[in-house]
């Protein structure tokens, strides 16, 4: 019988969820420094901020590797996007 080791998707899914409640709980605090920014939070902290989401991304990307951080924009009321789904279209 082998071993086989539980899915380290579980744990990235875990720690993604950490990071976006530290996002929802500091949401006040965000707004009255960020607002209209992007904001990257790791370990439930903000380390970088910015205006481009896609920069503020390449800058943690090589400055962090592969550790899990969450980018967010901080904003009043948060944008949803509606994308059709491909199953809906004929």
């Amino acid at each position: 019988m082998a071993i086989t080791k539980k899915p380290q998707k579980d744990s990235v899914e875990r720690a993604l969820a950490a990071e976006q409640q530290a996002f929802r709980k500091q949401h006040a605090q965000l707004m009255a420094r960020y607002e209209g920014e992007y904001v990257a939070l790791h370990l439930g902290r903000v380390i970088a901020h910015g205006p481009d989401d896609e920069e503020l991304a390449q800058s943690l990307y090589a400055k962090l590797g592969d550790k899990l951080f969450y980018i967010a924009k901080v904003e009043r009321e948060p944008t949803i996007c509606e994308v059709p789904s491909p199953e809906l279209e004929s």
